[in-house]
Order: C-alpha cells, then sequence, then structure tokens
C-alpha cells in the first residue's frame, strides 16, 4: 500500500512540470534505442556469420596446397605447391582416426559453353562425398557416383549461378555443356547456398570428378586442395593435428626441416576469431551509444536537484510534521526510478521497432534477445537510481526550519 502511494505521489510530481520530465525520459530512451539497435545489429551479424559457417559444415577442415595469405580480407593461394595428391587423400582418410570423410580437390576458372550461351565458372574437381562434407544439396537430377569418379567419366553438376546463366528456368539434366571445348554430360544441379564465409560465391561452380579434372581437364597430377570433415567438433584440433603430422611424415618435411608445404584451415577457429572480432566491434559500438545513456541520466540528475530546489519548503512541511528522512530518500528515489523505466520502456520499444524496420528493409540482419531487453531495463533503472541518490540524500538532509523559512 505504501508503495502504491509513494509511486502515485512521485508520477504527481513529475508531472507537475511536463517538459521538464518528458525532456528527461527522452533522454534516456535515446540511449537506449540507440544501445537496442547495435546490440540487435550485432547479433544478427554473429548469428548469420554461424549460419554460414554452418553451411560450409563447421567441423570441416581445409588443407591448401601451398601456403594461404589473406588479400583484401579473402584467403588466397600465395605461394603454389604440387606435392598435395589423391594418395595423400586416401592417406589422411585410412589414417587419421579423428577423420570421418575426407574430398580432395583440383578446380580451376575455365569458361563454359552451352549453345550459343557461355559463362565464366569454378571448374572444381571432386570426389562422390563432395555434397555431403560441404553441405550442398542437390535440387535437380543426382550426384555422381564413386564408380563414375574412377571410370573418368564426363559428367557435371551444376551450381545455381551457372544454370540460370547457361539454361535460364529450363531443366539442365540431360544436357551436354563443353568445357574446355571436351563434352559433359550434366546430371544433376545444386541448391543455392550463397556467398561463403570467405566471400566466394558457392553457386558459380561445376562440379565434375576429381579423375576426371586431373587427368582429362587440367592434365595434372596434384590437387588444390583436400577438404576433410572431422568425426565432430570437439575432433577437430587432434583431427588437423594428426593430417599435419601425417603430411609432413608423407611429403618428407621432417628429414630436411622445412617448413609446411601445406595450409591447414580450421574453419571452427576461423568462425570463433570471426565472432570475437564481431563481440568487440559491438561492444565498441555500445560503449559509444552508452555515452547518451550518461547524458540522459545527468538530465535525470538535473530534473530531481530542480525539483528539489521548487519543492523545499513541502520537503520541510513533509520533516516538521513527522516525516523520516529515508521516507524522504524513498520518495525522491520513486521518482528517478519512474523516470529510468519510462525513458527504458520508450526505449526498448522503439529500439524493437527500428531494428525490426531495418531487418525488414536493408541487408543487415538484426536479432534481439530477450537478455538484451532485460539488461536494457535493469540499466534504465539503475541509470534513474544512480543519478537520483545524490539528490535524494539531498532532500533529506535539508533543515526543516530553513526550508520552511525559505518557503
Amino acid at each position: 500500500m505504501k508503495l502504491t502511494k509513494n509511486i502515485k505521489l512521485s508520477w504527481k510530481a513529475l508531472l507537475l512540470n511536463k517538459s521538464r520530465t518528458f525532456f528527461a525520459i527522452l533522454g534516456l530512451s535515446i540511449g537506449i534505442t540507440t544501445v537496442m539497435v547495435m546490440v540487435s545489429i550485432g547479433n544478427g551479424a554473429k548469428k548469420k556469420m554461424a549460419e554460414q559457417f554452418e553451411k560450409m559444415g563447421a567441423n570441416m577442415i581445409a588443407v591448401n596446397s601451398g601456403k594461404m595469405g589473406k588479400v583484401i580480407g579473402r584467403e588466397q593461394q600465395i605461394n603454389l605447391a604440387t606435392t598435395l595428391t589423391l594418395k595423400d587423400a586416401e592417406a589422411i582418410a585410412s589414417e587419421c582416426s579423428s577423420v570421418e570423410k575426407v574430398v580432395p580437390t583440383a578446380d580451376t576458372y575455365l569458361k563454359i559453353k552451352y549453345g550459343d550461351a557461355t559463362t565464366m565458372s569454378m571448374v572444381q574437381g571432386a570426389s562422390s562425398e563432395f555434397t555431403e562434407v560441404k553441405n550442398f544439396h542437390i535440387n535437380e537430377g543426382r550426384f555422381f557416383t564413386n564408380k563414375e569418379n574412377k571410370l573418368v567419366k564426363r559428367v557435371a553438376v551444376l551450381g545455381y549461378q551457372v544454370q540460370t546463366n547457361l539454361f535460364e528456368n529450363e531443366n539442365p539434366v540431360g544436357e551436354i555443356i563443353l568445357i574446355k571445348n571436351i563434352p559433359f554430360e550434366v546430371i544433376g544441379t545444386l541448391a543455392s547456398k550463397g556467398v561463403s564465409a570467405e566471400g566466394a560465391d558457392e553457386d558459380k561452380v561445376i562440379v565434375i570428378p576429381v579423375q576426371t579434372s586431373l587427368r582429362r581437364v587440367l592434365n595434372r597430377d596434384y590437387l588444390n586442395r583436400i577438404f576433410v570433415k572431422a568425426k565432430n567438433k570437439e575432433a577437430i584440433n587432434l583431427a588437423e593435428s594428426e593430417i599435419e603430422s601425417l603430411l609432413r611424415k608423407r611429403h618428407k618435411l621432417d628429414i630436411r626441416h622445412k617448413e609446411n608445404d601445406f595450409t591447414l584451415d580450421n574453419r571452427l577457429n576461423a568462425m570463433n576469431a570471426e565472432q570475437e572480432s564481431s563481440q568487440m566491434f559491438t561492444w565498441l559500438i555500445v560503449g559509444i551509444a552508452g555515452i547518451s545513456l550518461l547524458v540522459g541520466g545527468v538530465g535525470v540528475l538535473a530534473v530531481m536537484l530542480l525539483s528539489i530546489r521548487e519543492r523545499t519548503g513541502e520537503i520541510g512541511l513533509r520533516i516538521s510534521v513527522g516525516a523520516r528522512r529515508k521516507d524522504i530518500v524513498w520518495q525522491f528515489l520513486s521518482e528517478a526510478s519512474l523516470l529510468g523505466i519510462s525513458g527504458g520502456m520508450t526505449g526498448i520499444t522503439a529500439g524493437l521497432l527500428i531494428a525490426w524496420i531495418i531487418g525488414s528493409t536493408t541487408q543487415w540482419k538484426t536479432y534481439i534477445s530477450i537478455d538484451s531487453i532485460l539488461f536494457s531495463v535493469a540499466f534504465s533503472i539503475s541509470i534513474g537510481l544512480i543519478f537520483g541518490v545524490f539528490p535524494a540524500l539531498k532532500a533529506a538532509k535539508l533543515d526543516p526550519i530553513l526550508a520552511l523559512q525559505k518557503e
């Protein structure tokens, strides 16, 4: 009952000067809105990144031939090596206990023709486990078999964008395309997968048997990379260690005391690093946005101090008729808390609306968790209380006789 009465008295006091109360609430709500929007954008980016890595295969390791480096944000080959072979892929599959699947690949960009239509595409030779390891899905037709790979068959599976460029809306299964002027039968198409975390368009690909790629298209015996699927996420680091040890032994690098002629790309580590960077950026933005919350807090402080100054006589009268000093403290803390709650709820509502608009009308994905809403509520109340403590204590310490004299 006492709490309800306090809240009613607090609202009545705040509404005595509506414009001042409005601007104090506005200052807090702008800060909360900014924090909500920034956190939602950061969370959306993290969620999208996690989805991209899941599409690629979170428990996948790429064994690249030669050395890899970051070039304008993308991983590219900066030192070619010709030592990675099909025998290496077979050895990894048979000797590494933490490995579940292995896909050797040999690829290059080539011009593809179908009738009068042409397009440039990544032609990737791979084994029959390609779709499982790389998380691709068949849209039409089928994928080639291990037997077709061993028999060096000229069959191809088209990526979504390649199919669109060459055949538009027609079903290409059964048609003949030319790769390096060599005829290949289209036996299937891949569902759209979009852009990988490294920025490569995975829809602009044609997959053919790796044996066919090496013997009939590229005319070589070495691979670009080997994709390895670990048994689970927990086994990734162990699998990476096993692969490195095995390849160094097979390539006689330990005997010659040489550096690796291959590069291991652990996708789980890459995902964690990207998420840490995203998290740091989000907290940086939230820190900047928090300045506006402090400004809002100063607004609460100013409102409360002005309120005390205007209500000096009222405070003196209440103390003189028996009000305890802690009652005065609670009264002004209630008013500050109401300012904080009002600013917080207004800011949360505006933040949810703006985040939804951004997510619906732009390419930025937004995601607001319950935790961020609860945090915003708690933070806005804390701002009200923290910046209300000093005015409340000041009001409680007023001498009732002096207060009444000033009135």
